[in-house]
């Protein structure tokens, strides 16, 4: 196993994929903090917090984690990499559990790559986060345990999908799904029991009528538990927590995370065994 993981990190250092993608993270957190944090008028006075544009960069944590995983594993069934390290005596298992490890790290340091200089710029300039140091705090490490969680998903998808290709495709494919998902999810829980309706008058102008039930609106009970209950757990509802710094229970979402991890990592074990590597 420590051959296999000190092989693999020498692979990710020499990793294009994740060095273009720590440098974008970099970048776009640098601007998501310049140019995107929520303001308030305060007067003829713009008040800008650091807030809402540090968080930014989780909106980009599940692509990321999809093209790192299946540019550093993709190639490793295409050369023969894997059934080599079959031949040389490692389990199947090891084999695995170190390409997880190294996906998961390179994950991480591109979670970094965009925390790190949020920091260092947003600190300075806007003198901390409202929401306190605290809970903050809580957000980052959320945001760091969201992106394993996206490595384990994308991890089990490329040890098992044997084309490059295929598995770049599969993974990105997820993640948008994902996204698409956790859209959908917020829309229906924040979408209003009533909405305003229009009625054409005589003359041909639009004019408000009686408030009309809004389809989309989910009430409290049984449904509305399964969708909330769905948008904390899945990866894209919490990308969009996170991206709006509306997590309100950080703790309970890195739960998930970790739920999410260890079942991908049992899924892909299971079904990396049965696996054929021709």
């Amino acid at each position: 196993m420590r051959k296999l993981l000190s092989a693999g990190l020498v692979r990710l250092t020499r990793c294009k994929a994740l060095w273009l993608s720590c440098a974008v993270a970099a970048g776009y957190e640098v601007f998501a903090v310049l140019s995107r944090g929520p303001w308030k008028s305060a007067g003829w006075q713009v008040v800008y917090n650091l807030d809402g544009g540090f968080f930014q960069f989780t909106g980009m944590t599940g692509i990321v984690s999809a093209l790192i995983c299946a540019f550093f594993i993709g190639p490793e069934h295409g050369d023969g990499t894997m059934r080599n390290k079959l031949v040389t005596g490692h389990s199947r298992r090891n084999i695995y559990l170190s390409n997880l490890l190294v996906s998961a790290l390179a994950s991480l340091t591109t979670c970094l790559a965009a925390i790190l200089p949020g920091l260092a710029l947003g600190i300075p300039l806007f003198g901390g986060f409202e929401m306190g140091a605290a809970r903050a705090a809580l957000m980052i490490l959320g945001a760091c345990t969201l992106s394993m969680a996206y490595a384990a998903l994308f991890t089990l998808l490329t040890m098992l999908i044997s084309g490059r290709a295929a598995s770049l495709t599969a993974a990105v494919l997820l993640a948008l799904a994902l996204l698409v998902a956790g859209a959908y999810l917020n829309g229906r829980l924040t979408a209003p029991p009533t909405i305003q309706g229009y009625e054409m008058s005589v003359n041909g102008q639009l004019m408000a009528a009686q408030s009309q039930p809004n389809p989309a609106y989910v009430p409290e009970g049984p449904v509305r538990s399964v969708f909330q209950f769905l948008y904390d757990f899945l990866p894209g509802g919490q990308t969009g927590q996170y991206v709006t710094t509306e997590a309100a229970r950080p703790v309970l979402l890195m739960a998930y995370d970790g739920v999410i991890f260890a079942a991908a990592t049992a899924a892909g074990l299971a079904l990396f065994r049965r696996k054929d590597l021709k």
